[in-house]
């Protein structure tokens, strides 16, 4: 369905697309990208904190959105924008610190949609949620 992005091309479209928004305020990084799967870095921080002092969980929430968004928009052409209609998360452990890394995987990828699960790990790779969205696909005009 798409063509193949190479990491030097999609370190360079994410950065410029997050650059002063909201996936940037968060920290992402994209670690891969490719048709049908991604990986997402969030570094957790104090200021990600809810008040007992763990990760909020509408910044587990974004992360699992953005992974599945940033394996989404990889899986068609360019020029092809994604956008979230609907999610489902479960909360499974709480986090207070390190890097969590966040893995989506394609269920379908159609013509107007497309319909992914995504798992977010800890450090020591257990799992903190999962999560299951369905992204709109906008064809370029």
């Amino acid at each position: 369905m798409a063509r193949s992005w190479t990491r030097e091309e999609v370190e360079r479209v994410f950065q410029a697309r997050w650059q002063g928004n909201f996936n940037d305020l968060l920290g992402f990084e994209v670690l891969e990208a490719e048709e049908g799967f991604a990986r997402v870095a969030m570094p957790v921080e104090p200021k990600l904190h809810q008040p007992f002092g763990i990760i909020h969980g509408g910044a587990l929430a974004s992360l699992a959105d953005t992974v599945g968004g940033v394996g989404s928009y990889v899986s068609y052409p360019v020029g092809t924008e994604v956008v979230t209609v609907e999610m489902k998360i479960n909360f499974v452990r709480p986090v207070k610190e390190g890097t969590l890394i966040g893995e989506a995987k394609a269920l379908h990828l159609g013509r107007k949609t497309s319909v992914w699960e995504m798992r977010i790990v800890d450090d020591a790779e257990k799992l903190v949620c999962f999560a299951s969205a369905t992204y709109m696909v906008i064809k370029e005009a």
